[in-house]
This record gives C-alpha cells, sequence and structure tokens, in this order.
C-alpha cells in the first residue's frame, strides 16, 4: 500500500501533463513536476525466496548497499535482514528534475518455517546481490497430503446400529 502512493503521484503527473497539452498545445510541457516529488521513496530491496535441492534460498537484491551496512538476525523464528542504502552527494552544476533512485535504511521479515537448524544458516555477499542459505528446510515448507475423510449417511448409521 505504501509504495501504491508513489505511483499514484506519478499517474496524477502525467495526467496533469497530458491536460496541459490538451489546454495549451502539444508543445507545452510543464518545466517541473506538478506535484513535489521530493519526498523520499523507500529503498525496498528485491527479495525472492525459493527453494534449491532441499535448501531455503532467501536471495536480496542490494546494488549500492555496502556488506558492512548489513545486519542478518533470526528474530520470533522469521529471518531479519537489515541495512542502509546510502546516498553519495555529488558536486553537480545543475539540480536534479527527477531522482528516482531510493536510498535509506530498510528492514525485511521473512518467515522461516519450524526445524530449521539456525547454526547452519549462511549468508554470502556476491556482487550487489545477498544469499541467505537455510539447510534442509524446504521440507517443512512441503503441504501436507489431503486426507480423505469418508461421509456417512443416516441411514448407514442406522444399520450398522441395529446389527
Amino acid at each position: 500500500m505504501k509504495l501504491a502512493v508513489y505511483d499514484e503521484i506519478g499517474d496524477l503527473e502525467r495526467r496533469m501533463d497530458d491536460l496541459m497539452r490538451s489546454l495549451f498545445g502539444p508543445t507545452i510541457r510543464l518545466s517541473r513536476p506538478v506535484l513535489p516529488l521530493f519526498a523520499a521513496k523507500p529503498f525496498v530491496p528485491v527479495t525472492d525466496v525459493f527453494v534449491r535441492d532441499e535448501d531455503l534460498v532467501i536471495r536480496v537484491e542490494l546494488p549500492g548497499v555496502d556488506p558492512d551496512d548489513l545486519k542478518v538476525t533470526i528474530e520470533n523464528g522469521s529471518l531479519v535482514i537489515r541495512g542502509e542504502r546510502k546516498h553519495e552527494e555529488e558536486a553537480q552544476e545543475g539540480a536534479y528534475y527527477r531522482l528516482e533512485a531510493s536510498y535509506g535504511a530498510f528492514e525485511r521479515f521473512i518467515p522461516l518455517p519450524e526445524g530449521f537448524e539456525e547454526p547452519k544458516i549462511e549468508a554470502l555477499y556476491t556482487d550487489g546481490v545477498l544469499e541467505v542459505t537455510v539447510p534442509k528446510a524446504a521440507k517443512a515448507l512441503e503441504p501436507e497430503k489431503p486426507r480423505t475423510i469418508p461421509v456417512k449417511t443416516t441411514a448407514a448409521v442406522k444399520t450398522k446400529k441395529a446389527a
């Protein structure tokens, strides 16, 4: 829900731009965004959770994040990944028209299945991608096989009692 607000603001800006062009002609384009888009968009890293062999693998894309700024913990049965993507200020001659890259602190909670072995969990950070492997946890994710319960009728119950 939180991120949908930014999409709605962008849609509204495009519609305002279209309205201005329809009123003043196709060559008119607003020199600045109609709405204040300076509000910081939170950094939410892309996270994939999948099964590899018998292991549960959590892969998090963290471009521009220093591995020293990462913390991976287990809290209340969840894998918690915390960190920060810092914005490096550069001296520039002009101002940004639009800054779409997002920066700041982030926190991801991934619930883990019961029965994982905490000491065997490994985290590896390579080329901006954090991969956490939870050994032999995939088995706990398999759904139980459905069990069929026979449906009896009242006539069958009465005949059984009579016998």
